[in-house]
């Protein structure tokens, strides 16, 4: 599955509106319709929030989008790098390439910076 895919299922399974996510996340509805059409994705803090609010792992809402990097890509929101992870906090950028390590380390920089932290 896509992230896209992944956020709607989890969002459903919760049984929440869109409505109800993009106030649970404080993010814009257009935001979220972006992300589960597949036109945009979430940021690092996006994946952690997320991960927050329907309580799954972090990995859980980006398995299997690896098929489709270049959809599928998660970027910072100060810009992107076309089918690359990338991670920022403050200072700290981190472009992964998006395979299996890749996926493995942004999981660990999510986890470390942003949901260790609650």
């Amino acid at each position: 599955m896509s992230i896209a895919k992944n956020i709607r299922t989890f969002r459903k399974r919760e049984g929440m509106t869109q409505i109800d996510l993009a106030k649970a996340l404080g993010i814009s509805i257009a935001t979220l319709r972006r992300w589960e059409a597949g036109e945009t994705g979430p940021t690092a803090t996006g994946i952690a929030e997320l991960s927050r609010v329907l309580g799954v792992p972090a990995t859980d809402i980006i398995a299997d989008s690896r098929n489709d990097p270049k959809t599928n890509s998660l970027t910072s929101s100060s810009g992107s790098s076309e089918g690359m992870l990338v991670f920022e906090n403050g200072d700290l950028r981190v472009e992964l390439p998006p395979t299996d390590k890749g996926y493995e380390i942004f999981n660990k920089l999510v986890e470390k910076y942003y949901i260790s932290k609650e």
